[in-house]
């Protein structure tokens, strides 16, 4: 329940979560107006300021702490609770405003901090691509959204060599490589979001809505930069590639990742520098 309400709130816009949340506020406080001064709701009150702090911004969250604690000052009022001070009502109205702001602000604060954490969790530290979880929701994504219907293809580049130019140059010198891999792969892709490092020497790329022929055209580009990036850096490196090209995209994305690891497999053991893809039509493996 809990997370079905949480994937309700993160799949609505801002507007929609900041609505929901006035209007609960709103409704707090006709509730408090009619429950009289024994009835009190301040727990309550949090909800939307948490909804609007959480799944909207810390500035939605601001603006609905302060809508709550006037919406309790007006109910307050219309309840028929006296103080024997004037002053007193305003005063509570200054200290349950300043409760508000700060669980509006604590609960941003710890959003922000959860999603940083999180998307840390999907990032590769040293190229900053996605890390292989991470990529492998993006390929599960593209095959929901693709409905069975259109091209996909999953492409594999793995490097040999590296382990050479650390040995001759040191640590330092395999990291940057790697790192210039990984733009250099990103520059030459049409969606450089779908770009995973998915083991110490291996990336992924990931091809929606592309036939083979698209495919071959794209990775020959890949190839070409990488091996100009070799050439720049004078170290003995070399590259194979390999694809699986769906004519339509599969129903089974293990199926799929199993297929791209046989066909890195006998690449690996074959030429190096070599591009290797396999069109599947009636993807009889992959259902």
């Amino acid at each position: 329940m809990k997370c079905s309400l949480a994937n309700f709130f993160e799949r609505r816009s801002k507007f929609t979560v900041g609505a929901v949340a006035v209007i609960l506020t709103m409704a707090l406080g006709y509730l408090d107006s009619i429950a009289g001064i024994e009835i009190h709701f301040l727990l309550l009150y949090l909800i939307p300021i948490f909804l609007g702090s959480w799944f909207g911004s810390r500035e939605l969250g601001m603006y609905l702490a302060m809508l709550g604690s006037l919406v309790w000052f007006v109910a307050d009022s219309l309840s028929g609770r006296s103080y024997t001070h004037a002053w007193i009502a305003f005063w509570n109205l200054f200290m349950r405003t300043g409760v508000f702001l700060a669980f509006a602000s604590i609960q941003a604060q710890l959003r922000a901090k959860l999603d940083e954490m999180s998307k840390l969790a999907s990032r590769d530290l040293l190229t900053g691509l996605p890390n292989g979880r991470a990529f492998y929701q993006s390929v599960a994504d593209e095959i929901k959204r693709a409905l069975s219907i259109e091209p996909l293809a999953l492409a594999s580049v793995d490097v040999s060599g590296l382990q050479m130019v650390n040995d001759r140059f040191g640590y330092p010198v395999g990291d940057q490589m790697l790192c210039t891999i990984a733009q250099t792969i990103k520059q030459n892709v049409p969606r450089p979001d779908l770009v995973g490092r998915i083991g110490g020497t291996s990336f992924s790329i990931l091809l929606p809505n592309t036939t083979s022929e698209s495919a071959n055209l794209i990775l020959q580009q890949i190839k070409e930069a990488l091996q100009a990036a070799r050439r720049k850096y004078s170290h003995p490196l070399t590259f194979s590639v390999s694809a699986v090209a769906c004519a339509k995209s599969p129903k089974s994305m293990a199926a799929l990742l199993h297929q791209a690891d046989r066909r890195m497999e006998r690449v690996k053991g074959g030429k190096k520098d070599t591009i290797q893809i396999t069109a599947i039509e009636d993807q009889p493996l992959l259902n």
